[in-house]
C-alpha cells in the first residue's frame, strides 16, 4: 500500500498587531553599507526587524522577515541562528519556514503604504518591511543598508545564489519610493535612512550614531 507524500498547504494570511504605537524601529537590510555599522548593529535597542540575512546580525530581532526568490537556498541557515519570536513571510510562504510562521500578502500598486494590516507596499523586501514596522505602530523607522546600489554586506562570508543584485532590480525598487515617501509624511511616519552610501533621496537621512 502505497502512501502518498503530504502536499504543502501555505499558513494563512497573517494580520500584523499593532503591538509598537509610536515607537522608533529599526530595519536591518542587505545593502553593503551595513558591514560599516556592524559594531552599532548589536546596541540597536527594540523594536528591531532584521530583513533576511541581518538575522545573523541580530539574532534576537522581534521579526525576522522574508521576500523574495529562493527561500530554500536562502532561509534554512538563518533560521538556526534566529532567536526572535516572529517570522514575516510575504507572498505565498514555503515550506522551509516553521509552522509558527506568519504570512502577508502584497499589495498590487506600490504608491501608498498599506494600511490593511493582512498586506504591505513595496517591490523589495527592504520596503516592504518599513511597512511591516508602520502597521506594527512605529511612526519612526530607521533603516539600515538601504542602499539600492552595489553589493550585500555579507558577501564573500554567506553563499547567495545573488551575490551582486542587478542595476535592473535597484532601477525598478526606486520607482515607487518617492510616492512611498510622500505618503508617509501624510501619514506622520518619519522615515530616516541611515545609509551613508544610499541612493534613495527621498527619506530623510542621518547618522546612525545619532539614534543610539
Amino acid at each position: 500500500m502505497s502512501t502518498a507524500t503530504p502536499v504543502w498547504a501555505p499558513p494563512p494570511i497573517w494580520s500584523v498587531p499593532r503591538e509598537w504605537p509610536n515607537a522608533r524601529c529599526f530595519v536591518i537590510c542587505g545593502g553593503e553599507s551595513v558591514d560599516a555599522q556592524r559594531h552599532l548593529i548589536p546596541h540597536l535597542p527594540s523594536p528591531v526587524i532584521a530583513v533576511k540575512h541581518a538575522a545573523l546580525l541580530r539574532p534576537d530581532a522581534e521579526v525576522l522577515f522574508f521576500a523574495g526568490e529562493r527561500a530554500d537556498l536562502i532561509a534554512p541557515p538563518l533560521l538556526k541562528v534566529y532567536q526572535g519570536p516572529r517570522i514575516v513571510v510575504r507572498g505565498r510562504g514555503h515550506q522551509v519556514f516553521p509552522d509558527s510562521s506568519k504570512r502577508v500578502w502584497r499589495t498590487v500598486t506600490h504608491t501608498h503604504w498599506s494600511t490593511d494590516p493582512t498586506m504591505v507596499a513595496g517591490y523589495d523586501a527592504g520596503t516592504s518591511a518599513i511597512n511591516v514596522a508602520m502597521l506594527f505602530g512605529a511612526t519612526e523607522i530607521v533603516v539600515l543598508g538601504y542602499d539600492m546600489t552595489g553589493g550585500r554586506w555579507f558577501t564573500g562570508e554567506v553563499d547567495h545564489y545573488l551575490p551582486q543584485p542587478p542595476e535592473s532590480d535597484f532601477q525598478r525598487h526606486l520607482v515607487p519610493l518617492p510616492a512611498l515617501a510622500e505618503d508617509a509624511e501624510t501619514k506622520g511616519v518619519r522615515i530616516v535612512n541611515v545609509s551613508p552610501i544610499s541612493r534613495v533621496t527621498c527619506f530623510e537621512k542621518a547618522p546612525l550614531e545619532a539614534f543610539l
